[in-house]
């Protein structure tokens, strides 16, 4: 029996209000015929998870209760987003009955039962709600989805495969941002994925002439969705790229349905709501070397930016890190040639450039306290520019003390 929809858009139609709660979406699942369960969290000034748990049930009306006490404002906030997602899934043909969850997850063999692309949207949900989203639940779940992907796959039900990786995508949780006393947390579920997003790019790669042949739309579906959630993308580029920039065929169908839809970057002009990830691939394709540099740059300023306002950076690290890596040191002399952030060392310490490269460093940090000591004769840059140098005349005492020998 199916949840009534019209109650359900009844209760939001009459609670609209501007106010955006504090908690957020962590999991939740379907109990029995009108009730569903759901977790929500927020993160404390010192960065400790408070949980709430709600059960909303929806019969002749729309009611709710919670495990811990909350304003009204709060509770409505709560109660409606777990609606929306009800409503929102409710589009979908589902073939798996609430009650069997758990005996699926321990028992299912993929062999014999395959489910439907929604179906494994709620067994993931149900799986975080009692185990948690950490890695241990992540390999739980891909032990079932993956197997049941290929054989999707062998069956040649390229639609019911893509509608699932669809489905999973749009279900992480990529990232909450949360304050602290002194920094940011970044709630990033999507890591405990990389492993296995990475292993289903590879799958569509090997099969990638199938796909577009078969479900063009859903491919490109799942590209877009990529190419929006930037940290994500890049921590996988090397096979996202790979993939995507394979077949010239492709490639050009993907940009040519994607270009309304995304926005470039441009070096020489300054747009809003640029798509790096898109930008990337669209200028290695049509081979636009400048432009495409100009995204890397942009990228590392991105990577150097959450490195020191999150407390949790080592995703981004590792991000910059690849970067430096295949672009190789010179890609950060460049960025400090243009923005004279000193930032950049901080985050790319000096001692860790190749010994050849460091007199150049040290070049580039003898232009920019002679910048910076020429813009004090402005009133207006005086303090900044004092400041940013006796920052750079640090970093020379720090790593060049031989050169004021």
């Amino acid at each position: 029996m199916a949840f009534d929809i019209d109650i359900m858009q009844e209760f939001l139609t009459s609670h609209e209000s501007q106010y955006s709660g504090k908690y957020r979406y962590h999991s939740g699942y379907r109990m029995e015929e009108s009730g569903f369960k759901a977790h929500y969290y927020m993160l404390d000034q010192n960065f400790r998870q408070i949980d709430i748990y709600v059960e909303v049930y929806c019969q002749d009306r729309v009611t709710y209760t919670f495990s811990e006490d909350l304003h009204e404002q709060e509770k409505i906030y709560i109660v409606k987003d777990i609606l929306r997602k009800i409503i929102d899934k409710s589009q979908y043909k589902s073939t798996l009955h609430y009650s069997l969850y758990d005996n699926f997850v321990k028992t299912i063999s993929v062999e014999q039962f395959v489910i439907e692309p929604i179906d494994f949207c709620a067994v993931l949900n149900y799986m975080k709600y009692h185990q948690g989203i950490n890695q241990k639940t992540m390999d739980t779940y891909y032990k079932i989805f993956i197997p049941c992907l290929k054989r999707h796959l062998r069956n040649k039900n390229y639609k019911s495969f893509m509608e699932a990786v669809n489905i999973l995508l749009n279900t992480i949780l990529y990232q909450y941002e949360w304050d602290g006393t002194n920094s940011k947390y970044l709630d990033t579920e999507y890591q405990f994925h990389l492993y296995y997003i990475r292993e289903i790019v590879r799958i569509v790669y090997e099969n990638l002439d199938k796909f577009y042949k078969n479900v063009p739309d859903e491919l490109f579906e799942a590209i877009h969705i990529l190419c929006l959630n930037t940290r994500l993308s890049f921590a996988i580029m090397t096979d996202f790229g790979s993939m995507i920039l394979s077949q010239y065929r492709v490639t050009n169908a993907m940009i040519n349905s994607l270009k309304n839809q995304l926005v470039l970057n441009d070096k020489d002009e300054e747009r809003e709501n640029v798509n790096l990830v898109f930008s990337y691939i669209y200028y290695i394709f049509h081979n636009n070397f400048d432009q495409y540099y100009a995204v890397i740059l942009k990228v590392l300023r991105g990577v150097i930016n959450n490195m020191l306002t999150f407390a949790n950076h080592d995703l981004d690290l590792a991000l910059g890190n690849s970067l430096v890596k295949s672009e190789g040191y010179q890609v950060l002399l460049d960025l400090f040639h243009e923005d004279y952030n000193t930032f950049i060392f901080t985050c790319f310490p000096i001692n860790s450039f190749p010994i050849e490269m460091r007199p150049k460093v040290r070049e580039e940090l003898v232009t920019a306290i002679q910048f910076f000591a020429a813009r004090m004769e402005n009133d207006n840059y005086r303090l900044s520019s004092f400041e940013q140098v006796m920052n750079i005349n640090r970093i020379l005492m720090d790593n060049f003390k031989e050169w004021y020998k």
